[in-house]
């Protein structure tokens, strides 16, 4: 028969407060000797609210750094993660008709003189 385990309101505040902190399911089951099923069993909806209080209370923070603070990484940060921006690089083609053109000369010019040296007995790579 397994062992009954019965966690104490202190426990479920512990694991509340750890989770958030972002210490990891395994170190929390070491401090509270407890068996990682035992933690999920018991303790699930403490685990969940826990970082969800850590990230609520940090998201609070970052958008207090954007919008008031004059922080502009945390302002660059919010509008990656929460508006879509992205980094991107862009290379602008001008005249692209023209370079066409140009390239395709090449090329002709080029095939016409292997077509030449071919004639004469020359080979070019």
């Amino acid at each position: 028969m397994p062992k009954k385990v019965e966690i104490t309101e202190e426990q479920r505040n512990m694991v509340r407060q750890l989770s958030g902190y972002g210490i990891t399911q395994d170190q929390i089951c070491s401090l509270l000797d407890i068996s990682r099923n035992t933690l999920t069993k018991y303790c699930s909806p403490e685990l969940h609210i826990g970082k969800a209080q850590a990230n609520a209370k940090v998201a609070a923070n970052l958008f207090k750094q954007a919008t008031e603070g004059n922080n502009i990484t945390a302002s660059i940060f919010w509008l990656k993660c929460q508006a879509g921006w992205k980094d991107t690089s862009t290379i602008e083609v001008i005249n692209a008709e023209s370079d066409d053109s140009k390239f395709r000369k090449l090329v002709t010019g080029l095939q016409q003189s292997k077509l030449k040296a071919k004639e004469r007995g020359h080979t070019i790579n």
